[in-house]
């Protein structure tokens, strides 16, 4: 059946070409890691009856609205515990130790006054019971109670951190009538405008668990995160975690329509689809127990190879090679390697419930990427049924866009790994 006038053929090419073209310069070169990911941890302990919020924080989450006020007017960050000074590069900012002495009751209102704590949709009391800071990430994560309340008996640094890098710890004690409820977090700052390539993540760990539950929250916390204990709110969470990447990842969006244009509704699509879903699999589970290389180059070249296996993709789907089972293991293997970059991210490799958050994660790929199997199977079946004489210069002009935004992709990255080595 034709109902489409045979300009319309072309139609599909054009459009597919110039979404292509846009996308060379809409689109990042690296897709799956931010370098720049700033992560606060907020940790929530019971002992006997009484609730403490233990939170690490980068210094300037602290101080958000200042940094925030200072980006909107284009005017000097100004604060009595930090210091401005001149480097050989430009200027910078450092928390100012000696100002934190002089007016450690001050800086401790401050601290108090950076997150909101409520219950029922009532706000509670918070009272803050100790501090410390940190000229930098300290390798001991909180995990525990045990572990947060270490943290914050340790000294302050003896030095004046860099602002960016500086680390404070810090405890909350909460008044609650109900220690066991359920908590909402959120800031008590306006937010500040995150720099290009930054990226914040929340940790929440719910230690009156045993063992603690672990989850994510991204942002500043405008929106308040919820703190309740359940390891199947954790679970779901990171199967959503898990749709949202892969949905969000043109690169894999792209991998995925270029094998079904190639393949069709086959048995060897369900071959090959499960060759990569065990490659990936694979991948994801040995980078969160340590099996990948820390060499500078090694994420950016993982990233470039990404690309190359979508335009590998693209092609062989054009020329009607859609490829072997070994061959779509190995691209399974190295879009594996890009999930966890992002699962790294947002929730850490010494997060309690780390095996839940694999394998939900894992599955909420598999179900995004079922849903963009279904979605091109779909529309191919109905634009053959609709005008079938459509459905060539669709499938070759689809493929022609994403052969061309991919081998942008590889130029670009290629250019990363050049400048990483």
């Amino acid at each position: 059946m034709t109902f489409l006038p045979a300009a319309c053929f072309r139609v599909f090419q054009i459009t597919a070409l110039f979404l292509a073209l846009a996308g060379l310069f809409a689109l990042p070169a690296n897709a799956h890691f931010t370098e720049g990911t700033k992560v606060r941890t907020l940790l929530v302990a019971e002992d006997n009856g009484t609730l403490t919020l233990y939170v690490r924080a980068p210094a300037p989450l602290v101080f958000s609205d200042l940094v925030g006020r200072a980006q909107v007017d284009q005017a000097p960050l100004v604060s009595p515990f930090l210091r401005l000074e001149t480097t050989g590069t430009g200027v910078r900012y450092r928390l100012d130790m000696a100002a934190v002495d002089r007016d450690p009751e001050a800086f401790e209102s401050r601290l108090q006054k950076t997150l909101i704590v409520s219950q029922a949709g009532l706000d509670l009391e918070t009272v803050l019971t100790g501090f410390t800071i940190r000229a930098r990430r300290p390798a001991q994560t909180l995990d525990t109670a045990a572990s947060a309340r270490a943290a914050i008996q340790l000294d302050n640094t003896s030095l004046d951190p860099a602002f960016g890098a500086a680390i404070i710890d810090y405890a909350l004690q909460i008044t609650s009538t109900d220690p066991a409820g359920v908590l909402e977090v959120r800031s008590g700052y306006p937010p500040l405008l995150p720099g290009p390539g930054v990226a914040i993540e929340n940790h929440l760990v719910d230690a009156r668990m045993d063992p603690p539950v672990s989850t994510t929250a991204p942002g500043q916390l405008e929106t308040p995160a919820v703190i309740d204990g359940s390891r199947l709110s954790t679970f779901l969470h990171f199967v959503y975690q898990g749709m949202l990447h892969i949905l969000e990842g043109l690169d894999h969006v792209l991998l995925v329509i270029a094998l079904a244009l190639g393949v069709g509704a086959t048995r060897k699509l369900i071959y090959l689809v499960t060759a990569f879903t065990i490659g990936h699999s694979v991948t994801l589970i040995a980078t969160f127990l340590g099996a990948t290389p820390s060499w500078p180059w090694f994420i950016p070249l993982v990233e470039a190879a990404i690309a190359a296996s979508v335009l590998y993709a693209a092609v062989a789907a054009m020329i009607q090679r859609s490829g072997s089972i070994l061959v779509f293991s190995g691209i399974g293997l190295l879009h594996g390697l890009g999930f966890s970059f992002v699962l790294g991210d947002i929730l850490g490799r010494d997060a309690p419930d780390l095996v839940l958050a694999l394998l939900a994660f894992n599955l909420g790929i598999e179900v995004g990427q079922l849903l963009i199997l279904a979605v091109t199977l779909i529309m191919v079946f109905v634009l053959e049924q609709l005008a079938t004489p459509a459905l060539r210069p669709a499938r070759l002009g689809t493929l022609t866009a994403i052969a061309i935004l991919s081998a942008w992709w590889v130029a670009e990255r290629v250019g990363g790994v050049v400048s990483a080595v």
